[in-house]
């Protein structure tokens, strides 16, 4: 291996890797209108990240899967992984209503606008079976379930990587300079998908800069809570779970497009702002650790 930091090793071959992989997939015929093919497409190139710290921790001469912040030894930061997001998506929605020219509706209509006739049908009976709260509810509780459960599995396979072989490798930087590489690299590593239009259909070159944006906005709660969690699978769990809920933030919407709505949009980095603002709040005034200036370590 040639000789590098560590964490540089990690960036550039999970990155070569990855893009690789995607480049081929591509290639080969891979379109995000191909829902199937793209669902099992992109749950596996989840684990890149996982499979390249294992290459260098095998590489380096370290047993797989060692060091990694792997812990299941349960605390109240678990709880709020999963908590967290979706506190976060509801805000999101707040601040979105505030925006011009978008507003809240109870019956779904700009989403069910965005289907085909036969599938907004569907959907329209779907919603209109239960009162909006109690099918913001339903939601909830199904991501919470996926969060914990499938998506946190999936998750996990980015999340050793970004926050815990990579995080590992910056433990001397400070906080806030490691939450800005891991997130611009993680937001970075995204880019094929994004083109395809992943998140941001109706603007995916400038997906590329937001999604760049938004992992960086997330990365400073997510890293937080592993420290304070003292183990890598809460932030699966966030990850998990924000990507179960996320659909919420922009299903009761009408107006605004992808570059404004949702936890993806203007709206959600405001959110996530106001987010990493009531954490550091929380650690300088309420637990006076000041995780938020120190190094990682």
């Amino acid at each position: 291996m040639i000789n590098m930091k560590k964490s540089n090793q990690f960036i550039i071959l999970t990155c070569i890797i990855s893009w690789i992989v995607a480049g081929a997939a591509i290639l080969l015929g891979l379109r995000i209108s191909n829902a199937l093919a793209y669902t099992v497409f992109a749950a596996a190139y989840m684990f890149l990240p996982a499979i390249c710290a294992i290459i260098l921790q095998a590489t380096h001469k370290e047993k797989p899967f060692r060091n990694l912040n792997i812990s299941f030894r349960l605390n109240w930061w678990f709880l709020a992984a999963g908590i967290t997001p979706v506190a976060l998506v509801f805000l999101t929605l707040g601040i979105n209503i505030l925006f011009p020219n978008i507003s809240f509706s109870a019956g779904a209509e700009g989403y069910l606008a965005s289907l085909p006739a036969e599938a907004a049908e569907g959907a329209a009976k779907q919603i209109s079976q239960f009162p909006p709260a109690i099918f913001m509810l339903i939601q909830i509780v199904n991501a919470l379930i996926a969060g914990y459960t499938i998506n946190a599995l999936f998750a996990f396979g980015e999340e050793l990587g970004w926050r815990g072989y990579l995080l590992r490798e910056l433990k001397n930087k400070k906080f806030l300079h490691a939450s800005l590489i891991i997130g611009l690299v993680w937001g970075l590593w995204h880019f094929p998908l994004i083109l395809l239009g992943h998140n941001y259909p109706q603007h995916p070159v400038a997906g590329v800069g937001m999604m760049m944006v938004m992992c960086v906005l997330t990365s400073p709660v997510m890293i937080y809570i592993v420290i304070k969690s003292k183990s890598v699978i809460t932030a699966a769990i966030f990850h998990g779970t924000f990507n179960a809920i996320a659909g919420i933030g922009v299903f009761f919407l009408v107006g605004g497009n992808d570059l404004t709505n949702g936890v993806t949009g203007a709206a959600g980095f405001i959110a996530l702002l106001l987010l990493s603002l009531a954490f550091f709040l929380y650690d300088k005034y309420l637990t006076k650790e000041n995780v938020f200036t120190k190094s990682i370590v």
